[in-house]
């Protein structure tokens, strides 16, 4: 197997735990020496959950902004690409947003770079615009 194909592995499995609730599974891939974790949002309006995560104690608080303004209905990662230490996925996601009771569907890209099978670098790219429009 290739390291290419161990990377994605170690994503697929980061997917199916957070999938399944199991958020400690998630932090369990994520390496001591994490770089940065979050949405990619330059604008002055953001979601609660679009902030950097620096170190690894701050990923469950990027979780707790997103799972406490969004309720997961679907989470479907489909493609998946890898170049050296780096993954790429693409993910079709849709939220019950818990205030509104609106349905935010996203099309999500990932990337990932990892470091002997742990995550150290997570950034997701989403139509932030779009969210911050439903999200009202």
């Amino acid at each position: 197997m290739t390291n290419e194909q161990k990377n994605i592995d170690v994503i697929k499995s980061a997917y199916a735990a957070f999938a399944r609730g199991d958020l400690a599974g998630v932090l369990e891939l994520v390496s001591d020496k994490l770089e940065t974790w979050g949405v990619v949002a330059n604008a002055k309006a953001r979601a609660p959950w679009h902030f950097q995560a620096r170190t690894k104690q701050d990923v469950p608080k990027y979780f707790s902004a997103l799972l406490g303004t969004l309720e997961p209905l679907r989470f479907e990662p489909s493609a998946f690409a890898a170049a050296g230490d780096y993954v790429y996925a693409t993910v079709d996601a849709e939220y019950k947003v818990r205030a509104t009771g609106k349905t935010l569907v996203s099309q999500l890209v990932m990337r990932f770079q990892l470091d002997r099978s742990r995550i150290v670098d997570a950034r997701v790219m989403e139509d932030t615009a779009h969210t911050l429009e439903v999200l009202g």
